[in-house]
């Protein structure tokens, strides 16, 4: 079987989910059709792209790369087409719009949740055809199916499906003893207002005021456009000599070691005033698979992979005060130990990239085996067999 992968821009270095769910299907023939080729994680797929990137041409696409991207489609003839985020789909919408086989488009959030905001009325002229001519929409939670029925998008064809996570990656033998009584808290997230920094600076803020004889030292992962404002934060907060930024860190020995090393793991998500919404972060479920127990929030896809008190901790947007709390209970060794261990259990059995890939296989094949009477003709076209 070959799929057809389509990414405006391929892969990005926070995308590894993408990368992902190419690579836990390594018996089928993967293309990747993008604009912008990122070369930055290794893949299985052959990746086509046009070379120059022309302004804007990330968001429409010109005639030169719509021909070169349906001269291609004679070479490979793949069975099925997958689009990344509906806005990509939209964006190769003049290369597949007459490709007569089944269209599967994943759907991670942005797409769903900031994009009809933003654009208003204007986002359905896009998204209408797309609605039209897709099979088959995959949300990653319930609240995502909710959200593409509530913009217009008919339930018939939408499907609850969560690409998980490779957890043995992170599978190791946890210590959850704290050294010399710190508490070591990690976030791995970009610095963006969706990933809630400002709710643990504040609860660190509290801990230091009401608990001062409280040891901790907040390891930050991840880039973004917040850097400075929330180092300001930390200083204005006196936390300045507890925490640290790493910046954008690769699955590489570095970060391995600040996991390891880690007794809580934080990410309390918020909802934007553009209306940002996650749907499940990654970095939540690895934290999870590593035995970390988690604090989160009550946001997005959240709660589909926490179970409140029993495979991690939720709390709502923006509650520092419940944060510290949390995170004072969690000096507690068996705490730590008991809710890190039920997290772990929890994503082995229901997030695990590879048990997911097996029911992304049983999506592929039965939209497959719906469009059977389709065949490819001479000059390298689908076409019907009656």
């Amino acid at each position: 079987m070959n799929v057809l992968h389509l990414e405006r821009k391929f892969p990005g270095n926070t995308e590894t989910f993408i990368v992902n769910q190419i690579n836990a299907l390594p018996n089928y023939k993967h293309s990747v059709f993008t604009v912008d080729f990122l070369n930055s994680l290794p893949t299985i797929a052959e990746v086509y792209h046009p070379g120059s990137i022309p302004f804007l041409s990330d968001k429409i696409l010109r005639n030169n790369q719509v021909a070169y991207f349906k001269k291609q489609l004679d070479y490979i003839r793949p069975d099925v087409v997958h689009a990344h985020f509906i806005t990509d789909a939209c964006v190769f919408r003049e290369v597949t719009k007459n490709l007569k086989i089944p269209k599967i488009c994943s759907c991670y959030g942005y797409d769903v949740s900031v994009i009809p905001v933003k654009f208003k009325y204007f986002y359905k002229h896009f998204y209408k055809p797309i609605i039209e001519e897709y099979d088959l929409f995959l949300a990653m939670t319930e609240e995502m199916k909710n959200d593409l029925i509530n913009i217009g998008f008919p339930e018939s064809k939408i499907k609850v499906h969560y690409h998980g996570i490779d957890t043995q990656k992170f599978d190791s033998v946890r210590n959850y003893e704290m050294l010399s009584g710190e508490m070591k808290i990690l976030t791995i997230a970009s610095l963006l207002e969706v990933k809630g920094h400002e709710t643990v600076l504040r609860a660190l803020s509290r801990i230091k005021n009401e608990a001062p004889t409280l040891k901790f030292h907040y390891d930050i992962v991840g880039g973004g456009k917040l850097l400075k404002p929330l180092t300001q934060m930390a200083y204005d907060l006196g936390l300045t000599e507890n925490l640290t930024f790493h910046g954008y860190l690769k699955h590489n020995e570095i970060l391995k070691s600040l996991i390891q090393h880690a007794n809580v793991f934080v990410h309390p998500s918020v909802l934007t005033k553009q209306n940002d919404k996650e749907g499940i972060p990654g970095a939540i479920v690895e934290a999870m698979a590593s035995g970390l127990p988690v604090i989160s929030t009550r946001h997005g896809g959240i709660p589909f992979v926490i179970n409140d008190k029993k495979t991690g901790f939720l709390i709502e947007e923006k509650d520092d005060r419940e944060m510290s709390q949390l995170l004072i209970k969690l000096y507690d060794y068996n705490l730590r130990k008991q809710v890190g261990e039920q997290a772990k259990i929890y994503a082995q059995e229901f997030l695990d990239l590879h048990k997911k890939a097996m029911d992304l296989e049983e999506i592929y094949k039965s939209l497959i085996f719906k469009n059977n009477d389709y065949v490819w003709n001479s000059r390298g076209h689908k076409c019907r067999t009656n």
